[in-house]
This record gives structure tokens, sequence and C-alpha cells, in this order.
């Protein structure tokens, strides 16, 4: 079962409240990669890094098991 665009966007939407609470050390920006597929860049304000998050759905065999990880 794949994710839509709007799983993304309210997945998208919760962790950006949680973040906003809490936004003293980190900053987050989002950005689409299609439909089911997103980017989170998270920068580290206190050790100044930068990191790059991709979000997109786990795909599984007929087994159960993932095959995208």
């Amino acid at each position: 079962m794949g994710s839509t665009y709007r799983d993304i966007e309210a997945l998208s939407d919760h962790l950006i409240k949680i973040v906003e609470d809490n936004d003293e050390r980190f900053s987050f920006e989002w950005g689409s990669c299609g439909i089911n597929k997103a980017k989170m860049e998270i920068f580290d304000k206190e050790n100044k890094t930068g990191y790059i998050v991709k979000i997109e759905p786990i795909i599984y065999d007929d087994n159960g098991d993932a095959v995208n990880l």
C-alpha cells in the first residue's frame, strides 16, 4: 500500500508542528520530490551542520519484507 501526497503532507505538517514547538537548536526546511516523496533539510544551529532526510513510502514484497530500505 503506497502513501499518497496527502499522507506525506500530513506527516510533514505533524513534524513541522513538533519542530516549531522546540526550534531553539535546529531549523527545518521541507521540499516535495514527487507525489510519494519528500525531503527535509535539518540544520544544527549549534554545530553549524546540515543534514538531508529523504522521506518516501516503504515498498514491501509478497512476503511482507521491505525491499527499498
